[in-house]
């Protein structure tokens, strides 16, 4: 690797490059070029991005040692690449027990987000990841958002900014650079998924300064490095029109530039959401990445590789100055700087699981929230409650197998229990004679599968038979959405909300319902 100790150093199509943060899609590199060194060679990128933990389905490829992945790259490129990531890279072997933002907010706990940060950034670190795009700060201000919900710490901007605070000092702290996302913000009507389509933010622009204006400007004292702009508009700020519709922050000069760095000041590095969204593509897709960086958005994420051709074109035709390509580059440059990338890897050592699994604990222990107890059905005793009936309600297979962790954690305490996927009304009534207790165990999380967070079919069968059972021995606990509670509010039924399928929640579900530790969630969300 041949570096260069100033970005002036850099051809033009260097500096054009390091505003791409590329797929780790090494197989398409090399069918389009021939080698990763003849990628390298006319692609000159800037990051590479960690597939693993995305929507199911969307890619094929995982990265086990994506440090050595950069590496192969490294070696061809005058700058180093920078190694992304969306919410933690997953390095460890114990599987990801990373608590979601919002079992954060339900524990309403410094501490808790604090060691939730150092968790990521460890693992960030160990797989060779600079840059997370984390933590979410988007306010669950609609409760039919099919994108939020969990990934969100709350509905209230005090809380919200306690939390990411805590997430992003310890970022920080562990050497990772953080993102907030996704500027401007989740709208209070939102009912659209970005990944889908383009969403149309209609909230007032009086309530967007009250809530999140003061949210960012706080994080920002904070000295978050980055923002992530999303696929939303904020229609009621903005004048620009493009085909008769107001724009998104992806493509919005006065909402990436005018607001966020004008009136808000923010100094970081901006990075758009990807542009492979149904938010962003279109028939105009090249052209719509090229007006994202003019907008204001410094890194693209996942463009066409031909915008670098094309953007080189445009320079050297006189159509765009080199002005905002070098005002981006500096800014870039300095955060690679800040972070590492531009010295070589430090070896770290290795790390017992359990530095992960205790970070989890804390937060799973404080964030449970128990919201219907009409018949003091909570705390159990485990000498009168010897067989538990638990049901997996959940449309995703993945999340039911992770569910039944749930079996193991309540035989901890002396319970033989039977575990199944949903069932109609008569079974459950013959469970309910079986057992001491029945525990429809409800998850419903965005992207698992990726649609509206409902249940539908036999799930929703099973939200039935769950309130046709003896109300004296039943449960219902959501280890997802906590907006299930609409179906039990005035069932009766006793409720909790758990937030996650991680296995700290599990374990903590268990102890809690047996007493041996409280209920001491406080809801996050308004669930009326």
């Amino acid at each position: 690797m041949l570096c260069v100790s100033d970005w002036r150093e850099l051809s033009l199509r260097e500096r054009i490059g390091q505003t791409v943060v590329s797929l780790s899609e090494t197989e398409e590199h090399i069918r389009r070029c021939g080698s990763i060194e003849a990628f390298c060679k006319r692609y000159p990128i800037g990051g590479l991005f960690n597939n693993r933990g995305l929507v199911k389905g969307l890619l094929t490829g995982e990265n086990p040692d994506f440090a050595a992945l950069l590496e192969s790259y490294n070696q061809f490129l005058r700058v180093p690449l920078i190694g992304t990531a969306d919410r933690g890279a997953f390095a460890i072997g114990t599987g990801n027990q990373l608590l979601p933002q919002m079992a954060l907010g339900a524990a309403d706990d410094e501490e808790a987000a604090y060691q939730a940060g150092e968790y990521m950034a460890r693992d960030c670190r160990l797989s060779g990841v600079h840059w997370v795009f984390w933590p979410i700060c988007d306010l669950n201000i609609s409760p039919l958002s099919p994108i939020t919900n969990i990934r969100a710490v709350s509905d209230d901007p005090e809380r919200t900014a306690k939390i990411v605070s805590a997430e992003l000092k310890a970022l920080k702290d562990g050497g990772v650079a953080a993102t907030l996302k996704h500027y401007p913000g989740s709208p209070y009507n939102e009912t659209m998924d970005p990944h889908l389509s383009p969403i149309d933010n209609e909230t007032p622009i009086s309530f967007w300064r009250e809530t999140y204006g003061k949210l960012y400007t706080r994080l920002f004292e904070e000295g978050a490095p980055a923002v992530m702009t999303g696929h939303i508009n904020l229609s009621d700020y903005q004048k620009e029109l493009t085909c008769g519709s107001k724009p998104p922050a992806t493509l919005s000069q006065e909402l990436t530039t005018d607001l966020l760095r004008g009136e808000l000041g923010f100094r970081g590095v901006t990075v758009t959401d990807a542009l492979v969204m149904g938010g962003f593509q279109g028939t105009q897709a090249l052209e719509n990445t090229i007006r994202s960086f003019l907008a204001g958005n410094d890194v693209l994420l996942w463009p066409a590789y031909e915008y670098i051709d094309r953007m080189e074109q445009m320079i050297l035709s006189g159509e765009i100055g080199e002005e905002r390509l070098n005002e981006a580059v500096d800014r870039i440059w300095k955060l690679k700087a800040e972070y590492g990338v531009l010295r070589p890897r430090e070896e770290l050592s290795e790390t017992d699981p359990s530095y992960f699994s205790l970070r989890s604990r804390n937060a799973a222990r404080k964030c449970l929230t128990l919201l219907n107890n009409r018949f003091g059905l909570l705390p159990a005793s485990p000498e009168k409650v010897r067989k538990i009936a638990v049901i997996a309600v959940t449309p995703d297979d993945g999340q039911a197998e992770e569910l039944e962790y749930l079996k193991t954690a309540l035989e901890c305490y002396g319970a033989k229990v039977s575990f199944q996927r949903n069932v109609w009304t008569e079974k459950a009534e013959k469970l309910a004679k079986e057992n001491d207790l029945i525990i429809f165990a409800l998850c419903r999380t965005p992207h698992r599968p990726i649609g509206p967070l409902d249940f539908w079919g036999e799930e929703a069968t099973s939200v039935w038979a769950s309130n046709c059972t003896d109300k004296r021995k039943t449960l219902a606990v959501s280890f997802g959405s906590p907006y299930f509670y609409r179906y039990y509010k005035n069932s009766g039924v006793t409720y909790v909300n758990a937030y996650s399928t991680a296995k700290p929640v599990l374990e903590a579900f268990a102890a809690a319902l047996f007493g041996k530790i409280p209920f001491s969630g406080d809801s996050p969300v308004r669930l009326d």
